[in-house]
């Protein structure tokens, strides 16, 4: 990697962090929401990695560590969990929930999942929900997990399949952009694994969705035993109301679109945003599409 991608690298990262840390609380807030809607992913995503009873487990991207407390559980009195993620705000947090909990297998700290403060063959499994396609360098993050697992140890994550099948994050900053008349933007899809254009990793939400592309990765870190799986996931809420409020809440990338907009046009925006999703209204709530993917495999 050249110096100048490495300064990028870095720029990209620390607005990462300050746009976590601003949403680590809101985030928490709705968490019940969001371990429904992953739970399914997240059981496969823990059997996938072979947690078991002992074991000791790095969650990477860990946010507020929910599912950092479930692997916990799995592994017992006799095992551990180091829970890390690049935000300070949500290592707090993560660390407020485990002790409040009375998790006491489970520590947080602050680590870049590019760059692991930890030793050689140190963990028998690893985890990642939601979190990997925004690494700048996925592969320098799968390389660094398969670095600190120790031989035979696995790691699974889950991430965002394609656009298609996960309209809530794109037709929101659609309705903003055509609103405010800003230019449209390609979304940051994941390109084909077979071309050129594969090494300019684009981080995002869908960065990883592309068919095979993440378990090529995996191939490409040294991972062995490489499995996928795709599931449908729909996100429910008890109405549009809520879904909204989610959005605007967690949503910083809305948030700064709509940055020096007066308040009358800010919420005449959010109406907009509103009526479109009342398309996903159900007999009981709300429900919009999602897929996600679950990719593992085993180092050497």
């Amino acid at each position: 990697m050249t110096q100048t991608n490495d300064l990028t690298n870095a720029a990209y990262k620390q607005i990462e962090i300050e746009e976590w840390d601003q949403a680590a609380a809101a985030w928490h807030k709705w968490i019940p929401v969001i371990n429904a809607f992953v739970s399914v992913a997240t059981d496969i995503m823990l059997d996938q990695a072979g947690i078991e009873t002992g074991n000791h487990v790095l969650d990477i991207t860990a946010g507020d560590g929910s599912q950092s407390i479930m692997a916990a559980e799995r592994v017992g009195e006799t095992g551990t969990v180091l829970a890390t993620d690049l935000s300070p705000a949500f290592v707090k947090l993560a660390q407020s929930i485990a002790q409040t909990q009375g998790v006491k297998n489970l520590t947080a700290e602050v680590m870049d999942a590019e760059n692991l403060s930890l030793k050689d063959n140190s963990f028998d499994a690893a985890i990642s929900r939601l979190g990997m396609m925004f690494l700048p360098d996925p592969l320098k993050g799968l390389q660094e997990i398969y670095r600190v697992l120790k031989p035979a140890g696995s790691f699974a994550a889950i991430v965002y399949t394609t656009p298609d099948k996960t309209p809530f994050f794109t037709q929101s900053p659609e309705i903003i952009r055509d609103q405010l008349s800003l230019p449209k933007t390609q979304t940051k899809e994941a390109p084909s694994s077979t071309s050129p254009a594969a090494q300019a990793h684009q981080p995002g939400p869908f960065a990883l969705g592309t068919p095979d592309l993440f378990a090529d990765l995996f191939s490409q870190a040294g991972f062995i035993n490489i499995e996928q799986e795709i599931i449908e996931a729909p996100l429910r809420f008890k109405s549009t109301e809520d879904f909204i409020q989610w959005r605007r809440d967690v949503a910083v990338s809305h948030q700064r679109m709509l940055v020096g907009q007066d308040t009358e046009t800010q919420e005449r925006i959010w109406q907009k945003i509103t009526e479109a999703m009342r398309q996903y209204e159900t007999s009981d709530g709300f429900e919009t599409p999602c897929e996600l993917l679950i990719c593992s495999g085993q180092k050497l």
